[in-house]
């Protein structure tokens, strides 16, 4: 079957229909309305040919409309799933290495302005002689590696000369000695910061993919350009990395990344997906199939976001899956922690469901009732025929249409608790995905601060003024300030950035607003901490509390110390990183909000991060600020290391989906600890209610409360009653009185009657009044009810009574139809003696049989004693008279 592709004027409908041929969850409730359907189609034959009110077909045509409805919005649950799987994990893929390279094009800024380099590469231009100085080239290559324990996201640095001869680089393996390739003449006449490289380059000839950033070095006197400096990024390792924790090792899908000509350059699965193969883009925003070696895969397609200005050259996030395997992950494993009970609940009152999905157990249930009516009229015509019950095949069809109705129910009522199941599994997969999506971004961020701190601590100036520092020497401190100053305009994640010496005090600042802070001794435990590290590798982290440094907000200083020079250099001192959190930490947390199609973020979601204890390190809701504390179940807080989970919750009054995931670190970094010596989490809320269900749910109710079949004995004698509920309460009338049970919708009331007057129904092209009978009842504590319910005034229906020997036929407002029942005469009673029945409308009452339980009394009413009192009523203003007390019989539904 060929199927269009990829265009929004595709019509959904045949793509969907293609689709569920993979869909391996829908095929239990394809099989089960498929029996069903069977079942109707024989029982409308059948009832065509016998008559007596077993005609079913327009109920047959109805369930044929719902189950189409019905498996189409499950299969449309089970796409949506499938495809945010994959949309997740092509803008997961994409914007991580955005924010990643982001930090690169900071990095070379800084490192192509390095007094040490740039001092070698001025000499070396100068030593016209081309011999090289072995210690300062030592020296230099101990520089590079120092940069690369710090920044291990890079394999190499090569300083070039301005005619691209190879100065010097760290990794000695590569025997390039002169680089002939544009960019080293893009990049010293430039007006950018940088230059970008992903393409072959003889600069390094074995590399398969290299991703290079470029700068031009400066003289010491920033007249003219000296050579080239050359960061050469892990993008294979980083891009494994990314992949690893987005695939599991059992998973179909594959990601990879595309350049802005589509072909891959980056694979989960290089086998599948070779590199340099040129696969088809998908419309950002949508998902189709592609065919790649003669596979069909489902495929997302995600363009990268921007990350403060910087994107990268056109790449795209890319995920497919092979279209066999691409729904499996719709069996809704999310559900496996959350207890029936509480999911029922919150089924109960989830505003997740559009209007179609919650009208398809209404429709159900109006088919039941339809079913319903039609076997009971039956059953009274059969009744009221001359000899005892009729055919006794009429019958045995007519309880079978009965059966098939409360079957077809049942069927849509689990069926469609199984889509609503599905929709709240999508979407706690959803906050699963983001939660950890957060905390990544979180660690990989403070990876880089932790790397700073410590690179910028072996700066040569502040290592040499700091071993002399004069606090009464202003143009040491002038040094010191431009030099830290032009480090914040590169990194501007930070708040200040603050020099110290060997006894705490502040000898520079980076933001001019904190100049107030120099000379000033800081007493923060990490300072201590800081002054006593022993080698260029360790730093110190504080803990997030509130910080005069940061205007007394709570936030992270990165701190590492600043060693003299010389062959046993002493600690002089540190350099302190103050991490903007408020705005930084915002921006991750807004970033991984739940969204919907539109991309609009979800109302009154919301994202913090947390310590173990629930303290608040930062939150997208005002309810939430930073230092604030919020109330969790334990499951949630106490992850171990890098482990995630997702559950439902009752929170502040609603129900939401939360997922949790636990820093993991990124590379070498451990990442942030809590003050209780736990790491710190990232939870992700997604609302799923406006409230709590107040009482026990009816979705977990999935049978209706019907009575059971009151049949007499083989040979006992016996007599029918027809058997219905008002306001909770089992009744019953000889089927002689009954001309028909109708539907009460088209039930037109009366203006400024009496309460009872229910209106006017036309019947056989003849108005008839409708009493409610409801409303002379005293006790209406308990109304008959079942799952999924239907509203009360759709539930209404209306019994056509006329009496012998009178010709005006008149009507009774029912909730429910019961039984047509075949009572023994020995279970029949005459009213209690008390009770008497002089104006009551009791005649008589059927008493439990030994069987049953609870012992519950059908009340048999006349329909002539019940004309009368209507009449009496009407014109007396009297009150209707049961003739019974009412503990005599209970209020329960009949069984």
């Amino acid at each position: 079957m060929r199927i269009a592709r990829n265009s929004r004027a595709n019509q959904a409908k045949p793509a969907l229909e293609y689709f569920s041929r993979f869909m391996g969850a829908l095929y239990p409730d394809q099989k089960r309305l498929g029996e069903i359907q069977a079942v109707y189609d024989n029982l409308t034959l059948l009832g065509q040919l016998l008559g007596a009110g077993t005609d079913i077909t327009k109920m047959r045509s109805d369930f044929q409309n719902l189950a189409s409805v019905l498996l189409d919005q499950l299969a449309q649950e089970h796409y949506k799933k499938a495809a945010l799987t994959l949309t997740s994990n092509a803008r997961i893929s994409v914007d991580v290495l955005t924010r990643n390279l982001f930090e690169r094009t900071a990095d070379i800024g800084f490192l192509a302005t390095d007094r040490q380099v740039c001092a070698f590469a001025e000499a070396a231009k100068a030593n016209s002689s081309g011999t090289e100085d072995s210690t300062q080239l030592d020296e230099l290559r101990a520089h590079f590696s120092e940069y690369v324990s710090k920044y291990s996201v890079y394999h190499n640095i090569v300083l070039l000369s301005p005619q691209g001869e190879v100065l010097s680089q760290l990794d000695e393996r590569n025997q390039v000695r002169v680089v002939d390739d544009p960019f080293v003449h893009e990049a010293l006449n430039t007006s950018q910061a940088y230059v970008e490289i992903f393409r072959p380059t003889t600069l390094l000839p074995n590399c398969p993919s290299p991703l290079v950033y470029a700068c031009k070095v400066m003289s010491t006197d920033g007249t003219h350009p000296v050579g080239v400096l050359c960061l050469c990024f892990r993008f294979e390792d980083e891009c494994k990395r990314i992949f690893e924790n987005l695939v599991e090792e059992d998973d179909w899908s594959v990601i990879t990344l595309l350049d802005a000509e589509h072909r891959v350059i980056a694979s989960s699965d290089p086998y599948q997906f070779p590199l340099g193969s040129k696969l088809k883009a998908i419309a950002d925003g949508e998902c189709g199939v592609i065919r790649f070696g003669g596979r069909e895969y489902l495929t997302a397609t995600r363009q990268s976001n921007p990350y403060q200005g910087y994107c990268v050259p056109g790449w795209l996030g890319h995920a497919l899956a092979p279209l066999n395997h691409a729904f499996d992950v719709s069996d809704a494993p999310e559900l496996a922690s959350v207890s029936e009970g509480f999911l029922m609940d919150v089924l109960e009152v989830a505003t997740l469901f559009n209007a179609e999905l919650r009208n398809i157990p209404k429709r159900a249930a109006l088919i039941q009732q339809e079913l319903n009516r039609s076997v009971w009229n039956g059953n009274i015509g059969l009744a009221r025929q001359e000899g005892k019950g009729g055919s006794e095949f009429a019958k045995v069809l007519l309880r079978e249409i009965g059966r098939t109705g409360a079957k077809t129910r049942d069927v849509f009522n689990e069926s469609t608790t199984n889509l609503y199941k599905t929709v709240v599994a999508s979407l706690m997969f959803d906050c699963a995905t983001q939660a950890a999506l957060a905390i990544d971004i979180m660690d990989r961020n403070l990876y880089e601060r932790a790397n700073d701190c410590r690179w910028w601590a072996l700066t040569r100036e502040f290592r040499l003024e700091l071993e002399h520092f004069n606090f009464e020497d202003i143009r040491q401190q002038e040094k010191l300030t431009q030099i830290l100053r032009h480090i914040n305009s590169l990194y501007t994640v930070y708040s200040n950035i603050i020099l110290f010496d060997r006894h705490g005090r502040v000898v520079s600042v980076s933001n001019p607003a904190c100049t107030d802070l120099l000379g000033t001794v800081l007493s923060e435990p990490w300072v201590r901490e800081t002054l006593e590290l022993k080698d260029s590798q360790s730093f110190v982290t504080s803990h997030f509390t509130s910080t005069n440094l940061y205007f007394n907000k709570p936030t992270y200083v990165y701190a590492a110390a600043v060693q003299g020079l010389g062959a046993n250099p002493t600690v002089q001192g540190g350099i302190a990183v103050v991490f903007d959190s408020e705005p930084q930490f915002q921006a991750m947390l807004n970033d991984v909000l739940p969204r919907n199609e539109a991309g609009q973020i979800t109302k009154d979601s919301f994202a913090v991060f947390v310590e173990s204890d629930g303290a608040v390190i930062s939150g997208t809701s005002s309810q939430f600020p930073a230092g604030s504390k919020i109330e969790m179940e334990p499951g949630l807080l106490t992850l171990q290391k890098g482990s995630s989970t997702v559950n439902l919750i009752q929170f502040a009054d609603r129900y939401y989906a939360v997922g949790a995931s636990a820093s993991a670190g990124y590379r070498e970094y451990t990442g942030v600890h809590s003050r209780q010596g736990s790491g710190v989490l990232a939870l992700v809320f997604m609302p799923l209610s406006t409230s709590v269900a107040l009482t026990t749910g009816t979705l977990r109710n999935t049978q209706q409360h019907r009575p059971q079949e009151l049949k007499a004995p083989r040979g006992a004698p016996s007599i029918d009653i027809a058997t219905f509920f008002i306001s909770g309460h089992g009744y019953g009338l000889p089927p002689a009185s009954i001309l028909a049970a109708v539907d009460a919708k088209n039930l037109t009331a009366v203006p400024a009657s009496r309460t009872e007057m229910a209106g006017y129904l036309i019947f056989e092209e003849k108005p008839i009044a409708v009493f409610d009978l409801s409303t002379l009842l005293v006790n209406q504590s308990c109304l008959h009810t079942d799952s999924f319910a239907l509203p009360d005034h759709e539930r209404k229906q209306v019994l056509v009574l006329k009496t012998e020997g009178s010709s005006e036929e008149f009507g009774i407002l029912i909730d429910d139809l019961g039984e047509m029942a075949e009572i023994e005469l020995d279970r029949l009673s005459k009213l209690p003696q008390m009770a008497g029945e002089q104006g009551s409308i009791v005649e008589g009452i059927v008493k439990p049989g030994n069987q049953d339980t609870p012992q519950h009394i059908l009340l048999l009413l006349s329909a002539e004693r019940l004309q009368r009192h209507l009449e009496s009523a009407q014109r007396d203003n009297t009150t209707l008279n049961l003739g019974l007390p009412l503990r005599t019989f209970s209020s329960a539904s009949l069984i």
